[in-house]
């Protein structure tokens, strides 16, 4: 059979059906490196690139062939070769049916339809004889009438401003007022023109933009999940629009500026209020925005109002109040917290810091029973972590929560904080005066 296609190929190498026959036959008998050098351009491609002008296309840029190749390039393994054949395409596709929508939803009104609306206003002349004995009018259709008015305006102006344009340059001036069909002309058609129809296309640029992800091309990514969700927000089933919203929560970590991406993560938690990887997520991103994100403060107080026994929130509200030294309200959080969850180490050790850090103020009265009681919920701490220290017992790595799977797992070791706590210990040795226990510390831990 492959050789009665190798002669089909031989005496009509445009047959693309021939072509994706026999790369199927080879993958079968796992003869990928074959399949590749048949479905992939010829050495003379770039030199002929611009001699298929008046002609079909050919057969190395048929999107079947595309396709073919991208899915034998993701199979191996081969990620960027992947992305490269496949993003042009998806990407294409995309950014067609989002002009499209936009075209749909702003129709360009003719003259004959905006005359008639300002003829309202024309029957509302003051100068008639009676002219007290108005024709009622609804107020939305005297706003379309303004509108109308305003609009049949702007285009004179902007005619008139052509037309001189077109006389300064010597240039004959030809009215067109057909701007929708030169919006249609520039409509073509998408190269997956089912890309909303079949249920493979959604599996599909949902791995595009995981392996856009491995390969840290976060804004290529953004870009497409942004594009997806915008045009299917009616259509999106709830599961697959789940996905997209929880890769992008996770993309919106490593971006430069992750404020636009804050509605994909909140999205994630207000789906999912009860999982701590969710809120370890929000509260990432929450870090980097540094506070400048007024959307914030509102989410978090409305989580805290529809679930009053949600700790997440109340652990998050307590750290935000300890970073600008507010104890007492960050006390007040975390005590709250510990009703919820008194064998949580973490609840033990932020309320015990809360009540030691508040003690060292100078209006508290009763300042030894506030020491009394954080040390004890530090010693509770110290117990339900089994009397292990940091610095003395490293912390074992556990599955890194992930609202989605990537392709690239997480390096051994991201759950140890040795040289982190071991910084920090240094830099209190080194307050207190200590300035050789805080060499110490540094040559132990922290040298590379």
């Amino acid at each position: 059979m492959n050789s009665y296609l190798i002669s089909a190929l031989r005496a009509c190498e445009d047959d693309i059906d021939a072509r994706l026959a026999l790369a199927s036959l080879l993958l079968e008998e796992n003869r990928e490196d074959e399949a590749v050098e048949l479905l992939s351009p010829p050495p003379s491609a770039v030199l002929s690139q611009g001699m298929h002008t008046d002609k079909l296309e050919p057969w190395w840029l048929n999107v079947k062939v595309k396709l073919k190749l991208s899915h034998i390039y993701k199979t191996k393994g081969m990620l960027e070769a992947f992305v490269e054949v496949i993003y042009p395409i998806i990407h294409e596709s995309l950014k067609f049916y989002s002009m499209h929508q936009k075209a749909k939803q702003r129709r360009r009104l003719s003259k004959n339809e905006l005359f008639e609306r300002v003829k309202v206003l024309d029957d509302l002349q003051t100068d008639a004889l009676f002219h007290e004995f108005r024709r009622p009018v609804s107020k939305n259709d005297l706003l379309k009438a303004n509108r109308a008015k305003k609009l049949i305006e702007k285009r004179v102006s902007s005619k008139e401003e052509k037309i001189n344009a077109a006389m300064a340059a010597g240039l004959d001036w030809e009215s067109d007022d057909s701007e929708d069909e030169v919006l249609q002309q520039t409509l073509k058609e998408p190269p997956l023109p089912d890309l909303f129809k079949d249920e493979e296309h959604y599996d599909l640029i949902l791995n595009l933009c995981i392996t856009l992800t491995s390969l840290r091309r976060y804004s290529d990514a953004l870009e497409l999940i942004k594009l997806t969700l915008k045009i299917t927000y009616k259509t999106l089933p709830a599961e697959k629009k789940d996905k997209f919203q929880a890769l992008g929560a996770q993309i919106a970590l490593n971006v430069t500026d992750p404020s636009d991406w804050f509605n994909y993560v909140r999205c994630i938690v207000q789906q999912r209020p009860q999982s701590i990887a969710a809120w370890n997520c929000y509260y990432r991103l929450v870090l980097r925005l540094e506070n400048r994100l007024s959307k914030h403060n509102k989410f978090l107080h409305h989580m805290r109002g529809e679930q009053k026994d949600l700790v997440p929130p109340m652990i998050i509200s307590g750290n935000q109040f300890t970073m600008i030294s507010q104890h007492q309200v960050a006390a007040r959080e975390y005590l709250e917290a510990y009703k919820h969850m008194a064998d949580c180490p973490l609840v033990n050790l932020c309320a015990g810091t809360a009540l030691v850090n508040l003690s060292l103020g100078h209006r508290l009265q009763n300042k030894h029973q506030c020491v009394t009681q954080g040390l004890a919920f530090l010693y509770n701490n110290l117990e339900l972590f089994e009397n292990s220290q940091v610095l003395a017992n490293p912390q074992e790595d556990y599955s890194l929560p992930q609202l989605i799977k990537v392709d690239k797992d997480p390096k051994n070791g991201y759950c140890d904080l040795q040289r982190e706590a071991a910084f920090n210990l240094q830099l209190i040795y080194k307050r207190s005066g200590a300035i050789d226990l805080a060499r110490q510390i540094l040559r132990d831990y922290c040298t590379v």
